[in-house]
């Protein structure tokens, strides 16, 4: 047996001892735990469904939307990719992998005039906007996560814990940086973010790691969380997720660990808050966001870490996405429905969707508003008012 299959094979059984269900799905936890009633809303928000649009059925893996200069470009595991006029909902362009190139795992990013997306059979595929295969790469092992583009460098994070920079003009491999993994984690994606020529990375075994996109010479790598307990189990402390980064700090959230900032140029730390997270963080002006995997959600001062509000009505209900959707922070629990907390006061202040909206690739971010895919088959464009 392979070691990528290994790894998969104890992830399996760390689900299932979890209560989780599936590998390579944001939807970590039993959907048949009895979940509390749903809390009252306080009013003062409408969420709205701008568009919906089919993606062509079922979803088998969680798949990240995107959107760039008034296009949405999504997947499908099938191996399809949608261009979807922002605006409208309506499927503008679809292209697929060629016949034989197995399904899509890893989501789609759009940047330098490439469409980027990876297979399960471990290959990454860069299209232009029209759809003409432009390369493909293969890499390591299988990447889940959506890549990140920048400065002419396709970046990807791979399930082994390598991160390869790869060249935008013809996929050729321009840098690697090779990171031990636990032997087991949670098959949940840490997403790349590139800002100003830096990447961004969180990694299985509790570490942020800043890198120069051009060269991959790291910056910086700090520590999110370190493993506690005795059992494997116990000492998962995947980074999952996005990073929030602003002009001062890069932000970033472990399982089973904490919630951390750093500072952008040096990495050190500048605060921690013991929450466990598998959503990543979230930033505004004033607060950094994080939900834990019960669904508690904590506004953190940006500078000092200090505790701003909590809101634990959503406890025992599970987060598998959040996003700022309007002027609220939005929080998607396991059974689909989607709650709007006001940023000042953690009161919720409106609520949709349902069990027709389970989740299969969380939330993104979308100017304003929100995509979201539907194990069903289904991306939405959310808003509010």
């Amino acid at each position: 047996m392979t070691q990528a299959r290994t790894m998969v094979s104890l992830i399996a059984a760390s689900i299932a001892a979890l209560g989780l269900t599936g590998c390579g799905t944001t939807s970590w936890f039993s959907n048949s735990t009895p979940k509390p009633a749903l809390p009252a809303v306080s009013g003062g928000a409408t969420l709205l469904t701008a568009w919906s649009s089919s993606l062509g059925g079922k979803l088998e893996s969680s798949l990240q939307a995107t959107s760039e200069n008034g296009r949405v470009f999504a997947a499908h595991s099938d191996g399809s990719v949608l261009v979807i006029d922002e605006k409208t909902g309506a499927i503008t362009n679809r292209f697929s992998l060629p016949a034989g190139a197995g399904r899509i795992s890893g989501g789609v990013a759009v940047g330098g005039g490439l469409v980027v997306v990876s297979s399960n059979k471990a290959e990454v595929y860069a299209f232009d906007a029209a759809g003409a295969l432009k390369w493909k790469t293969r890499v390591a092992t299988e990447s889940i996560a959506p890549a990140a583009i920048t400065d002419g460098v396709v970046i990807v994070s791979t399930l082994d814990g390598n991160i390869v920079g790869l060249d935008a003009k013809d996929g050729a491999r321009k840098w690697i940086v090779q990171r031990n993994i636990p032997a087991l984690t949670v098959r949940a994606s840490a997403v790349p973010v590139a800002v100003r020529g830096g990447v961004f990375v969180g990694t299985p075994a509790g570490r942020l790691i800043a890198l120069d996109a051009l060269t991959g010479t790291i910056g910086w790598e700090a520590t999110v969380a370190n493993p506690r307990g005795t059992s494997e189990l116990e000492r998962l402390i995947d980074v999952a997720g996005r990073t929030s980064v602003d002009t001062q700090r890069a932000c970033a959230a472990a399982y089973q660990g904490r919630v951390a900032c750093f500072d952008l140029l040096r990495g050190t730390t500048l605060w921690s808050r013991e929450v466990s997270s598998l959503t990543g963080t979230l930033m505004d002006n004033r607060h950094v966001y994080a939900t834990d995997e019960k669904g508690v959600v904590h506004a953190l001062d940006r500078s000092t870490g200090g505790t701003v509000w909590k809101q634990d009505v959503l406890a025992g209900r599970q987060a598998t996405g959040v996003a700022f959707i309007g002027d609220h922070y939005g929080v998607q629990d396991i059974e689909g429905n989607l709650h709007l907390l006001d940023k000042s006061t953690g009161k919720i202040v409106a609520r949709g969707l349902g069990a027709s909206f389970i989740a299969a690739g969380g939330l993104t971010q979308a100017g304003d508003g929100a995509l979201l895919t539907t194990r069903a088959g289904q991306l939405v464009l959310l808003r509010s008012q």
